[in-house]
């Protein structure tokens, strides 16, 4: 043993220079193999390696494989780049080794965008990979949806103060020329051509809470006094009920009623809606929408007396006074079939009111004590043609008379009831410029003969010669006014003007309403000289009959706040009343109105 590790030493000494110059040569080469690998991962090589050979440094085989994955990484950031700037008429880049190169040319290629969407691109650029830790969910480690990102953030701050208000109104500027025959000027009276204010409104509405509203408007066209036109206050958002309304308001009956004066097509409402419909009352509504608003509904109580000698109590001043009456329920429901904007719609609904009548011991309801033991509630209904009386006369005119320029023109006269159904149905059909509306109208009436029926209708064609189309208000299932595309003058910065046709609507309507009474009623008319309800139809019935309107029109939209408005109202009487005279008879009425709102 001692010998052989004598041996082994000696062999150790002579090989000692041959091993150390052995030694230097691989390290040179090492150093060499260091650089070479360094240069050859800046080449596009593939991400991954195989295992490194044998002799090779670990460190330069892990130094690759991260170059590779780094090159990888802004390949797919360019892609998603590409992705995001691309145009709509750009096709995406392949997802190959080029794409980077390709994102980064078409990216440089884009057209030059505005400054609006140039802010926009870093939040759509960013928004994937500027998370912070406290955005990642800790349990599976992924980004979190759209859903969790919008709970995470706080609402921002509401600077709203309460109560809020708006100052809004408008005025109406009518001017009529009548045109009757002998019979008709006969039978109803001379009209008077006339120039004067159909409306001038101003309100007041606002938010006294986030869903608490309110509204207080007053007409000042009305002769003798301001009176009250929709004042109330609202709460939005009641489970089950939505929006619970208290105060003087559009009850919920027609189409025509809800879409509101300002929005009119034509200069008044059509017969039956005139004739029949109780319009504005006090009392309590609630009104909701379904989820994708196309369905609406809407159910309301008001009182029913008899002050200022008015069936279903007063209108203009807000009161209703009577010993003698009780409520009023009315509803309506409607939907929408179709729906593709308002470009494209066909909304159908119905409606109901029941009132039971109302009286007081004023003059017209009969007195305590009288004959049948009065005070007697009382129906009555009657209707101008389709232009109302200037000045919007407080009492109710007398049969015959031509007082305020448009006289009525039928008139069942007021006689012994004590309530009456009301039911209407309603469709409304719009594709672009052209619109058609129509809605028929009956009234059962209870009165001391029997149920007395009276009925009446409309349609009417609305076609805009300029191409838009009229605006529907989803929230109320009813239509708005035209907004023009083009103002008729419009003026910029720089006070030179730009040339404009407005909006130019033509429209037709045919109604008419039937007031027929049955002779029956005779003996149970209202005799104004003994204030009883005993006299004969020769004395009461004096408007007995049927009339029908048609109507022409152009309205010329000069932008959204502003139109003017023309109609040519041919009106058809057949009175068949028992007194003289009576018969068919004929007038034309041209009227103008100038119209402005804000």
């Amino acid at each position: 043993m001692v010998a052989i590790n004598a041996d082994a030493k000696n062999l150790q000494s002579r090989a000692a220079p041959g091993v150390y110059w052995l030694r230097v040569a691989v390290a040179c080469a090492g150093i060499c193999t260091s650089v070479m690998s360094a240069a050859w991962c800046q080449s596009p090589a593939p991400a991954s390696s195989g295992p490194s050979s044998a002799g090779e440094d670990p460190r330069d085989a892990r130094l690759r494989d991260l170059e590779g994955r780094l090159a990888e990484t802004e390949r797919k950031l360019s892609i998603r780049k590409t992705k995001q700037f691309r145009r709509p008429d750009q096709e995406l880049p392949p997802d190959d080794e080029d794409s980077g190169f390709v994102a980064t040319t078409l990216a440089q290629q884009e057209q030059p965008r505005t400054d609006t969407e140039r802010m926009e691109v870093p939040g759509l650029l960013f928004s994937e990979f500027d998370q912070q830790p406290s955005q990642f969910r800790s349990d599976t480690g992924q980004f979190r949806t759209d859903t969790e990102r919008m709970e995470a953030v706080p609402p921002p701050a509401i600077n709203e103060s309460y109560p809020t208000h708006k100052i809004t109104g408008f005025l109406q500027l009518d001017t009529a020329w009548y045109s009757q025959d002998r019979l008709n000027q006969a039978i109803v009276g001379n009209a008077q051509d006339g120039t004067g204010f159909r409306r001038a409104r101003l309100a007041v509405l606002g938010k006294v809470a986030p869903l608490t509203l309110y509204q207080i408007e007053v007409d000042f066209a009305t002769a003798g006094r301001p009176s009250f036109f929709d004042n109330y206050l609202e709460q939005e958002a009641l489970p089950f009920l939505g929006a619970i309304r208290a105060g003087q308001y559009l009850q919920p009956f027609s189409v025509d009623a809800m879409s509101g004066f300002r929005n009119l097509p034509f200069l008044e409402r059509s017969l039956p809606f005139l004739a029949f419909v109780p319009f504005r009352r006090v009392g309590v509504m609630a009104s909701n929408n379904s989820e994708d608003e196309r369905t609406f509904w809407a159910y309301s109580g008001f009182k029913t007396g008899g002050f200022n000698n008015a069936p279903m109590g007063d209108s203009q001043f807000a009161t209703d006074i009577g010993d003698v009456g009780g409520y009023s329920f009315s509803t309506r429901l409607t939907h929408l079939l179709m729906y593709d904007g308002d470009e494209r719609l066909w909304h159908v609904g119905a409606a109901y009111d029941f009132s039971d009548l109302g009286a007081n011991n004023a003059a017209g309801s009969g007195t305590a004590g009288n004959a049948g033991g009065g005070p007697h509630a009382f129906y009555q209904a009657k209707t101008t043609p389709e232009f109302g009386p200037l000045g919007q006369v407080q009492n109710s005119q007398s049969f015959g008379s031509a007082v305020n320029f448009t006289p009525t023109f039928v008139d069942t006269g007021r006689y012994a009831a004590h309530s009456f159904n009301l039911v209407g149905l309603e469709t409304v059909f719009q594709d672009g410029p052209f619109s058609f509306q129509s809605e028929w109208m009956l009234t059962e009436v209870n009165s001391v003969v029997g149920p007395i029926v009276y009925h009446g209708a409309y349609a009417e064609v609305l076609y805009r010669l300029t191409g838009e189309a009229r605006g529907y208000d989803k929230k109320l299932a009813a239509l708005k006014n035209v907004v023009p595309d083009h103002d008729f003058m419009s003026f910029g910065r720089d006070k030179t003007g730009c040339p404009g046709l407005g909006a130019w609507e033509i429209s037709g309507r045919v109604s008419y309403v039937e007031l027929r009474n049955p002779n029956s009623l005779s003996g149970h008319y209202y005799d104004s000289t003994t204030n009883l309800y005993n006299a004969p139809a020769s004395k009461g019935a004096v408007g007995n009959g049927t009339l029908t309107d048609t109507t022409l029109g152009l309205t010329w939209f000069l932008n959204a706040h502003s139109k003017f408005q023309f109609n040519w109202i041919h009106a058809f009487l057949n009175n068949s009343s028992p007194v003289k005279p009576h018969g068919f008879s004929q007038a034309d009425m041209f009227v103008t109105r100038v119209q402005v709102d804000f």
